[in-house]
């Protein structure tokens, strides 16, 4: 997998990644500009584009169309995702895995799927009750 340069700003990207993921654009951008306050939000969202198309790391996508990101070769992931605060939260498990066969016979060739599951975490929860 070829890699995008290493630069202060892409690491300090990846090591907000490390501490919490999966994060949207917006959400990664107010963390790490804490630590670099002249860091431009164009920089991240360039370094994020850079990185996903160099494999290094996933981009999914909110509801709303917001694409959010995480570590690439960190394994499978599939999130329950809260429609109040997009805190994300690892499904865990792959309901997909459960369904061997489901395009058996279909002539289609499956390389890729995508579980994401809409409430409310415990606390947004808490709010509507």
């Amino acid at each position: 997998m070829k890699q995008t340069r290493q630069t202060k700003q892409k690491q300090l990207i990846l090591d907000v990644l490390r501490a919490e993921q999966p994060l949207t654009a917006t959400q990664l951008y107010e963390r790490a500009v804490r630590q670099c306050p002249t860091l431009a939000k164009s920089t991240v969202y360039r370094n994020l584009e850079a990185m996903v198309q160099c494999g290094e790391l996933c981009r999914g996508f909110l509801e709303n169309g917001e694409s959010f990101f995480n570590l690439g070769g960190e394994g499978h992931h599939h999130y329950m995702i809260c429609r109040e605060c997009n805190r994300m939260q690892d499904l865990p498990m792959c309901p997909v895995a459960q369904l061997h066969g489901l395009t058996e016979g279909s002539g289609f060739v499956a390389t890729d799927h995508v579980v994401q599951i809409y409430g409310y975490c415990n606390e947004c929860a808490a709010k509507h009750i």
